[in-house]
């Protein structure tokens, strides 16, 4: 596998790391990131000499992704320093210190997206009209369980967003027969005075206290913060960014829509920020914490 990717192959990828956002969610998208790093990392075979440029250079690709996804980032940079502390290895030690390390972080991220998920339980009472936008595979988890295990008697409002995530979503509450609506993100104004809570999950937090999320949250937070229906954020710590929003490479570009006879010259971006003024509970694995100030 040559891990030395040009430009155009980088892009390719970052694509392929958006695509996999957007159905997944950042924490399934971690996962199954690493989970491919250890898999690519045993199928290796090269000169030792080669070992450990190779896996810098896909390492730099990860860092890089548009827009970047924290959690992977920390985790690779955690490899990366771990791995650095050994001197000269043969080739078959290198790769089995780097699957190790890989697995033991893998191992680490997955248990603090299990307590994100018990927190989120946690926040799911009786009664409530829940708000999902967004929803990830935490939050989904949060909502079967609350109703399958803990017998609470609640309702979701599902907002509609891309096909494969509503679609998924949907499945679940009715698999597990969640009382739940879905609507269009669009018709949210005719629930506000009712709903008790919107839950959200975010790509990233940055040190400018702003979060990245995904496309449509920013509306749907604005409109919660104006009529004062609380905003539960949960995200593990480890999306929790050292540098400030400018430099989480949201991607954006410019695209032509044809629609009957008429174009139209769009600029997209792929994904959303929202200010952390506008949350009411930052919840991560450690349970509830103060939002930053300043």
């Amino acid at each position: 596998m040559d891990f030395h990717m040009k430009a155009p192959a980088n892009q390719n990828l970052y694509n392929l790391i958006r695509a996999y956002m957007d159905a997944l969610g950042t924490s399934r998208t971690t996962v199954v990131a690493l989970k491919s790093y250890i898999g690519a990392v045993g199928r290796l075979n090269c000169a030792i000499d080669d070992f450990r440029p190779m896996l810098e250079g896909l390492n730099t690709v990860i860092k890089n992704t548009e827009p970047k996804v924290i959690p992977l980032v920390h985790l690779i940079e955690a490899f990366e320093a771990e791995m650095a502390s050994f001197g000269d290895l043969s080739l078959a030690t290198a790769k089995k210190r780097a699957v190790d390390i890989l697995t033991q972080k893998l191992e680490q991220f997955e248990t603090a997206t299990g307590k994100v998920t018990a927190h989120c339980i946690n926040c799911i009472a009786t009664d409530d009209l829940i708000i999902v936008h967004s929803t990830t595979a935490y939050i989904r988890n949060a909502l079967v369980r609350a109703h399958a295990e803990l017998k609470r008697t609640f309702k979701v409002l599902a907002l509609k967003q891309d096909f494969f995530r509503t679609k998924e979503l949907i499945n679940d509450l009715e698999h597990h027969r969640v009382d739940h609506l879905l609507i269009p993100e669009y018709n949210l104004s005719h629930y506000l005075k009712s709903a008790a809570k919107l839950f959200i999950g975010a790509v990233s937090v940055t040190p400018d206290n702003q979060a990245v999320t995904g496309v449509g949250t920013a509306n749907v937070v604005s409109l919660c913060h104006w009529y004062h229906v609380p905003v539960y954020l949960f995200a593990e710590s480890i999306k929790f960014a050292h540098k400030s929003l400018p430099d989480q490479h949201i991607y954006n570009e410019e695209q032509d829509k044809t629609e009957a006879d008429f174009t139209f010259h769009l600029k997209t971006f792929s994904h959303d920020f929202i200010d952390l003024a506008m949350v009411d509970h930052l919840v991560t694995e450690m349970g509830e914490i103060p939002r930053p100030t300043g």
